[in-house]
């Protein structure tokens, strides 16, 4: 990743509007880029406010105002009225690994952040590569719920032994299980490299089982980003010498550290209740998915 557009701590977004009663659900880019396209159609098919925002690039869009991973409070359509739900949206392709994938550092530190919001549950809408899917096995969908996910809501791990979780979902939950979070990952099989709409789909089903809610599922709703090409091509293809590598950072302090110096002067951002902060003194390899 040769950008600045995310860092550590640049977050905006005042985290009293969290509660007991609040639902969580994200979203990012990985195989089949079935999180993403999930939460950017619940972004569009459902009445949400933006609320919380990282990136040091925003736009409006539908009277939001918007940055690459946007923060969306939703309005209740539920029969419980009191429950609330929080989505937390990629809103541009932030690859999860290879090359251009931001570090291990940033999706740590945002997996420690998002848990310290004390939420009443989290869930994180993912995809598996269908090649190594069981062929015996008649289910497209495979969760994975933290122990107290389980103890909470019921639900059982279908995720098999014999795989791996890589990014944003392994870093929320583990810490999740660490720190005794209710956590459920649903992850859909589908299209390593290509954006999978079925496999997105069939994630969004299946939470709409979960939380109980009507998401407009008969079809999924692209975000059309077509108003943001040039931004995105800048995002995406900046040349080396215009930014600092994160081979420049030795360990994830320096990381950190050079995001609150750049961000000195954001009066407008608020102060976050992280847990992330007895953290800082831990190595971290920044070049893994390089």
């Amino acid at each position: 990743m040769k950008n600045k557009t995310l860092f550590l701590n640049q977050m905006s977004f005042d985290t009293s509007i969290i509660d007991s009663d609040t639902t969580v659900i994200l979203g990012f880019t990985g195989y089949g880029s079935v999180g993403t396209t999930v939460l950017n159609h619940l972004v569009e098919e459902t009445d949400v406010v933006s609320v919380g925002f990282w990136g040091t690039m925003s736009w409006f869009h539908k009277a939001n105002i918007e940055t690459p991973i946007t923060v969306y409070s939703m309005n209740a359509d539920s029969s419980d009225k009191k429950e609330k739900v929080v989505l937390v949206a990629s809103r541009l392709p932030i690859p999860v690994v290879g090359y251009d994938a931001l570090p291990d550092a940033f999706w740590k530190w945002l997996a420690q952040e998002i848990l310290s919001w004390n939420a009443k549950r989290y869930i994180i809408i993912g995809g598996l590569r269908e090649d190594v899917r069981d062929t015996t096995d008649d289910s497209w969908i495979a969760l994975v719920p933290t122990n107290k996910y389980t103890e909470v809501y019921g639900t059982k791990r279908t995720f098999r032994d014999d795989l791996s979780i890589r990014g944003p979902i392994s870093f929320l939950l583990t810490e999740g299980t660490a720190y005794s979070v209710p956590v459920l990952a649903v992850l859909s099989y589908c299209n390593t490299f290509d954006i999978d709409y079925d496999a997105a789909l069939m994630a969004l089903k299946e939470v709409e089982t979960h939380i109980n809610r009507d998401f407009h599922s008969n079809k999924i709703t692209e975000f059309d980003t077509s108003f943001l090409e040039t931004q995105i091509e800048f995002y995406q293809d900046t040349e080396e010498n215009d930014f600092e590598d994160f081979e420049d950072f030795e360990n994830e302090e320096d990381f950190e550290n050079d995001a609150k110096e750049s961000n000195s002067n954001n009066d407008y951002s608020f102060d976050s209740k992280s847990v992330s902060g007895k953290y800082r003194n831990n190595k971290d390899d920044l070049d893994r998915y390089k």
